[in-house]
């Protein structure tokens, strides 16, 4: 990485931009290649191009620019002289079809710049767009799209932590209370207060990271991951072909884009993109984990068992469900396909209802906050 590159990115991040990876790179390989080229100028207008992706960002980039370039001797600015001197020496190489390396690396940057405005042309979605628009659409390399599951999952930690407070207030409901007395004639036999307090339940989370659902399940964990401390008792299992604990990723210092989830799931040596077989899974779960009466199953998946098999017409996987209900408090299965689809051939959304569990429509930012809002 250029050295300098990597200040301007930090000074554009401590000015709130959102700077990806991809950006810094980017920015690195037009400095390396166009530094002995360029004006000062130039070298301003190049980089903004490829920072800026919205015009309030303007001013920002324009500080961050100075604080780094100020002092960096680059090509001085072309007398008119000099100018025609160049376009002389273009003309004469052009004809002897022997191009500068200049050319060479104009073409490059327009190829880098082609790339880029591609790029911001396909993830322009508004935020509104992206919390009401299909999981599947989302765009895991826009950074943008990473801030909006943040500011999601602040919003279900402030809800779960206000719940909270009022469950443990015990403060006393008094109209409630005078009007369920009144049969007593008015004498205080039984109290009512605001809210009952809430029982502390440990929910286990099991999330389906096939090919199908691997997206989904990263900005399922993203949400998880900012509203963390406001569960009593978490855990979190990633599956394919085996059970994975990814709990402690929980505990990571920051994650700053969903790649890097990715890569922190792959770490545990998960085989994402696979095909999951749900029955080995969840007996390997069943043997596992640790699961009373208090706790909460959140299956995370598209309820498309392709691997199942029948046991005597009913499908293997929806009897060890069947066997979770009956050592947990409930089963819940949020389903990220919307549900025009739960009826088609290969979905088993109507046999895991039959046994018990609770399925749920998860297919946007939206409903997912409200669902872990909820839980």
């Amino acid at each position: 990485m250029v050295e300098e590159i990597v200040m301007l990115s930090h000074f554009l991040r401590n000015e709130g931009m959102f700077v990806s990876i991809r950006s810094t790179t980017l920015a690195c390989k037009v400095f390396e290649s166009m530094r002995n080229i360029m004006t000062v100028d130039e070298l301003r207008n190049s980089l903004e191009a490829i920072y800026v992706k919205d015009i309030g960002d303007h001013v920002k980039f324009e500080r961050a620019f100075k604080k780094v370039f100020d002092k960096i001797e680059l090509k001085p600015e072309e007398t008119e002289n000099e100018k025609s001197k160049t376009q002389n020496i273009t003309e004469i190489q052009e004809s002897s079809q022997q191009p500068l390396p200049m050319n060479q690396n104009l073409d490059e940057l327009q190829e880098l710049y082609d790339e880029m405005i591609k790029y911001r042309s396909e993830t322009e979605a508004k935020e509104g767009r992206a919390i009401d628009g299909s999981l599947l659409l989302l765009d895991n390399f826009d950074p943008r799209i990473f801030e909006l599951c943040r500011k999601l999952s602040r919003k279900i930690a402030n809800k779960r932590s206000s719940r909270r407070k009022k469950a443990k207030s015990h403060k006393l409901d008094m109209p409630r209370t005078i009007r369920s007395n009144i049969k007593n004639g008015g004498h205080c036999v039984k109290l009512i207060y605001a809210k009952p307090p809430v029982k502390k339940t440990k929910h286990v989370f099991l999330c389906d990271v096939s090919g199908s659902c691997e997206w989904v399940t990263t900005w399922f964990f993203i949400l998880l991951y900012g509203c963390k401390s406001t569960f009593n008792k978490v855990k979190i299992y990633d599956f394919d072909n085996k059970i994975t604990d990814v709990t402690d990723l929980l505990n990571t210092e920051s994650f700053s884009s969903a790649g890097q989830v990715n890569v922190a799931q792959r770490s545990k040596g998960l085989s994402l993109y696979g095909q999951s077989d749900m029955t080995k899974s969840f007996k390997e779960f069943l043997k596992t984990a640790d699961i009373n009466k208090r706790t909460d199953i959140i299956l995370m998946t598209d309820c498309r068992d392709w691997k199942g098999k029948r046991v005597n017409g009913t499908l293997e996987s929806a009897l060890l469900i069947k066997k979770m209900l009956k050592r947990a408090h409930r089963v819940i299965i949020l389903n990220p396909e919307k549900k025009i689809r739960w009826n088609n051939a290969s979905s088993f959304v109507s046999e895991y209802e039959k046994i018990g569990a609770e399925v749920f429509e998860v297919s946007s930012l939206e409903k997912f906050e409200k669902i872990i809002a909820e839980l």
